[in-house]
């Protein structure tokens, strides 16, 4: 008989060979931000400072990385100013880990793209966008590894291909998103990674592509500002709204087994939801961000005039009906340039705020408004042309999309519950009808004479005053409204809704 004592023991030790010992478990905290370009607080919420000290509080609990979606260097007050520079100057402060660039961060053009990533201290990720010869951007990176706790965790970034319509890039390529990330997974499961996270500005329809593929196990999305935590028990998408007001941290613990030269992973997100308004800003970053506040504020508190009359910049307004804010700005382009007609895109008036009759005007409210840094151009067009313009301009007014068309010069009939394309019913121009073959000098602004927000129809125009000798929009409405001292827009009729 043998001993029980022997018996328990070799049970034991088969026991071992048969299952391995439980690696221990990692934990590891992803700190997100995305769509956050105004440095201070507003109403106690969001900002860097109190991102920052978001931050600092996760990383004194353990490994910490820090997660930035992009849509930060545009579009805001100071920006149109100093290009962004302000902002990458707070982010190499705020140490980020990987950084992913929007849509915004070819506001103002693929060179100043390039100068400010050239100005990045933090991993710049990049896995879809291109130079037009096909090399990566300089001072950035397809992917990126790294380990914390012996788990090798892979990086890739993507950036919305509507980046061409919705900003200025050039001749910047933008691949697919979806056949892009589908390749980087594979790629990085191939070079060890045991975690693939995709850091992504694109939008919500493109984000639960990248889930329903498994083409990452996290997927951090910017773009559509949404506040949102969501995993199908494979794939975990998060997104933390805009402006820091929220930021989303999410704890994934990790246990990583190797058994007969196979290695296995699991793996558990944990999401918390954080509002800053409860949060003490970091000092330090505080004290750079009130640094350039005060730079901004020097230059912007400069009075040039009043409005007799209240203005309404908010988005439903700019985006879906005439605005009288929408008049001063084609009004002020139209006379800078003295064209017959003026169109500028709803979307690009931003401030997103009312001010009453009688209120005084400022070069910061101006700036504020017109944030992008667009210049005036001056095209001559064809009647054609403009219907085309308009009928693209009031083709996506239920989804309040930027390309809503303000206008000068101009009155249009459209019937908006008609299907896209065939919305204006008719377009008058100083008292008379369109003409369709006749030609008319058109003032609108750089980004849409090169095609964006869907005015393709400008590509091809003649330019009697181009990007080169044109002026900033906000400098020749900030002009307008200090030569007349006091201004009274309103809404006159020039967007006239069929009833």
């Amino acid at each position: 008989m043998k001993h029980p004592i022997r018996l328990l023991a070799a049970s034991a030790f088969a026991l071992a060979l048969s299952f391995p010992a439980l690696a221990e478990t990692v934990t590891i905290n992803f700190v997100q931000t995305n769509d956050i370009d105004r440095m201070e607080d507003l109403k106690g919420r969001g900002g860097f400072a109190k991102v920052e000290a978001v931050v600092a509080a996760e990383r004194a609990k353990g490994p910490t990385l820090f997660i930035h979606a992009g849509d930060t260097i545009s579009p805001s007050l100071l920006s149109g100013i100093d290009k962004g520079a302000h902002v990458i100057d707070i982010l190499n402060q705020m140490g980020v880990d990987i950084f992913t660039p929007g849509n915004h961060e070819f506001d103002f053009g693929p060179d100043v793209f390039h100068a400010r990533i050239g100005e990045a201290k933090f991993p710049v990720i990049t896995s879809n966008i291109r130079e037009k010869d096909g090399s990566q951007p300089k001072n950035t990176t397809d992917d990126k590894m790294v380990e914390i706790g012996g788990v090798k965790i892979g990086f890739y970034g993507l950036t919305t291909e509507d980046t061409p319509v919705v900003a200025t890039a050039g001749d910047t390529v933008f691949n697919s998103s979806i056949e892009t990330g589908k390749a980087k997974e594979k790629a990085l499961r191939a070079a060890g990674a045991d975690l693939v996270v995709a850091v992504v500005h694109t939008p919500l329809s493109v984000d639960m592509a990248l889930v329903r593929n498994r083409a990452a196990d996290l997927v951090f999305s910017g773009h559509d500002e949404h506040l949102l935590a969501f995993f199908d028990g494979k794939t975990a998408l998060t997104e933390s709204g805009s402006q820091g007001d929220n930021v989303i941290v999410t704890r994934v613990t990790i246990d990583k087994t190797e058994k007969d030269g196979k290695t296995t992973v699991a793996w558990q997100p944990h999401f918390e939801i954080i509002d800053t308004k409860d949060i003490t800003p970091d000092p330090k970053i505080a004290a750079v961000v009130k640094t350039y506040q005060d730079e901004l504020d020097s230059q912007m508190k400069v009075e040039i005039g009043k409005t007799e009359t209240p203005l309404d910049s908010r988005r439903a307004t700019v985006r879906g009906e005439e605005a009288a804010i929408g008049n001063l700005v084609a009004d002020a382009t139209r006379a800078a340039v003295g064209a017959d007609i003026a169109i500028t895109n709803g979307g690009g008036i931003r401030a997103d705020r009312e001010y009453p009759a009688g209120a005084t005007l400022t070069r910061g409210d101006v700036f504020a408004e017109l944030p992008f840094g667009n210049k005036t151009v001056k095209l001559v067009v064809t009647g054609d042309m403009v219907k085309a313009a308009l009928e693209n301009g009031f083709s996506q007014v239920e989804g309040a999309a930027g390309r809503f068309p303000q206008v000068s010069g101009l009155v249009v009939t459209v019937d908006l519950n008609a299907a896209p394309g065939m919305r204006v019913k008719s377009v008058m121009v100083d008292g008379a009808p369109l003409d369709p073959a006749r030609k008319y000098t058109l003032a609108t602004n750089d980004y849409m004479a090169d095609g964006g927000d869907g005015y393709v129809v400008f590509k091809d125009a003649a330019r009697l005053v181009g990007v080169a000798d044109g002026r900033l929009m906000a400098s020749e409405v900030i002009d307008y409204i200090a030569d007349k001292k006091t201004i009274a827009p309103v809404v006159e009729g020039r967007i006239k809704p069929v009833s």
